[in-house]
């Protein structure tokens, strides 16, 4: 080996220091990712625990269309005290559970004798415009409460009469038939964690022990956006790149190669894959594609005409 195949000490030095940079890059950015990747949680009211007999609703973020203006969420029951059999953890009595869902039941009933079973439902989000990826943001407003249902009436029928009917008294019975049933007190607790988006929680000053009411807010993360700033400057960067390359072909006589005209034709393409491979990305037309993708595929596209036709035109000499 001569002399001038030997790695010298200032190329082992960079080669460490670029390794030691990458090392730096890769803790930064996996820090980010925890912070980002906790699945966050929040107690959206805790007063009902005043009461022993209450129910906990956990509720847990499925998902988010921006572009419907939909967040989908489950919601899980755990009735507590002498609302619950313990020797089979179903209902002493008929609950019935409203929500401000957008697609399915407001009120579900959950049947004495039965278990509670999670629910999965859909919120409409509002105040928000997803044209303005990826400085959009969106609220979904929750409401939910729980109050005693009646029995079912075919199950009732079933009761046996009572021992002696001239003992009761029907004034009083319709009395307690006809008053409004107490409301059921709730505990609330939210859970959401969604790649792309910061989520945060704001509770009204209107939930109490039996009444819950809270916005989920919903904004791109700190990475998603990087990201999408970052294929905006690269789009940007290398449009520019080629417009240069032509201009050299048209103004400083440059002889014209056909592999330039292969370049562009490939990030012609290529910019609409990059494009959609933005996270969450809405569909073409949002702010993004107006301050980078539009203007590189207009840029790319007439410089691959002009390389064609100057590839073309060329002397044969």
């Amino acid at each position: 080996m001569s002399l001038t195949d030997k790695i010298s000490g200032k190329e082992i030095g960079i080669g460490i220091g670029i390794l030691i940079v990458v090392a730096i890059g890769m803790y930064v950015t996996l820090g980010f990712f925890r912070a980002e990747g906790v699945k966050s949680g929040a107690v959206i009211s805790d007063k009902g625990t005043k009461n022993p007999n209450h129910v906990v609703a956990s509720i847990t973020l499925l998902g988010l269309d921006a572009v419907k203006g939909d967040a989908s969420a489950r919601i899980e029951f755990a009735p507590k005290g002498n609302l619950l059999n313990d020797e089979d953890n179903t209902l002493k009595k008929t609950i019935r559970f409203f929500i401000n869902s957008a697609n399915g039941k407001q009120e579900i009933d959950f049947t004495k004798g039965k278990r509670m079973t999670p629910v999965e439902t859909v919120i409409n989000t509002y105040d928000g415009n997803v044209s303005d990826y990826p400085f959009d943001h969106h609220k979904a407003e929750v409401e939910l409460y729980l109050t005693p249902g009646k029995e079912d009436p075919k199950k009732a029928a079933e009761k046996p009469a009572a021992a002696n009917p001239a003992a009761e008294e029907p004034a009083n019975a319709k009395k307690e038939e006809d008053a409004e049933p107490e409301d059921i007190p709730l505990v609330v607790d939210f859970y959401g964690s969604l790649p792309g988006y910061r989520i945060t929680t704001e509770v009204s000053k209107e939930t109490d022990e039996n009444y819950a009411l809270f916005d989920v807010n919903f904004e791109r993360s700190s990475t998603g956006i990087f990201f999408s700033m970052f294929i905006a400057v690269m789009m940007w960067g290398l449009s520019i790149g080629v417009l240069f390359l032509v201009l050299s072909i048209v103004i400083r006589k440059r002889k014209p190669e056909i592999a330039m005209c292969s370049l562009m034709a490939a990030l012609l393409f290529a910019f609409y894959a990059v494009r959609n491979s933005q996270p969450n990305v809405p569909p073409i037309g949002v702010f993004s594609d107006f301050i980078s993708f539009f203007w590189a595929e207009i840029i790319v596209a007439a410089c691959l005409l002009i390389g064609t036709f100057a590839w073309i035109l060329r002397p044969t000499k």
